[in-house]
């Protein structure tokens, strides 16, 4: 098998989330099946689950890798646990989330992996920095670049993030 193109959004609000992030960014690297082309600048966004949370930190690495998206997701769950991971309630606190984003213009639903991921299209913590890789990205499903997505949610008036950071 070649070497497929991925995209990684990362997320974290709880103890030190950019070093964790440089942590994750550096353990993906070292795997000889992957390699860490690019990194988005880093975003700071309010959270989407219960009150009284931290904001978030959320970027996007993009990857090469010769590994199925399964067994990417496998390694992606097994950096979150080293980092702290607890799924103690949905959208609640966390150290570290590692979502696949996108894989090739793969699309595949099943019972633990959805791809592109599911609501990707309506999260600016994804888009804004996925736009800072690559803002022609086509979403496979509904055809529209990045920028279009990240647009539509702009002109439904939410308010835009604050400029990134680099990391």
């Amino acid at each position: 098998m070649g070497m497929s193109h991925a995209y990684i959004a990362l997320g974290g609000n709880l103890g030190d989330v950019l070093t964790t992030f440089v942590k994750a960014r550096k353990e993906l690297h070292a795997l000889p099946s992957i390699r860490v082309s690019a990194s988005s600048l880093l975003y700071c966004t309010a959270p989407l689950g219960p009150d009284g949370q931290a904001d978030y930190l959320n970027t996007v690495v993009a990857i090469e890798t010769s590994m199925t998206p399964l067994a990417l997701l496998e390694i992606l769950q097994g950096i979150e646990n080293r980092a702290g991971r607890v799924r103690a309630e949905r959208w609640g606190p966390r150290t570290l989330d590692l979502d696949i984003i996108s894989f090739n213009d793969m699309q595949l639903e099943s019972d633990v992996l959805t791809l592109p991921h599911a609501h990707m299209h309506r999260r600016q913590f994804v888009l804004r920095p996925l736009c800072d890789l690559d803002a022609n990205w086509q979403h496979p499903r509904l055809r529209k670049s990045a920028r279009a997505l990240l647009n539509e949610i702009l002109q439904g008036n939410e308010k835009p993030l604050a400029e990134g950071d680099a990391w």
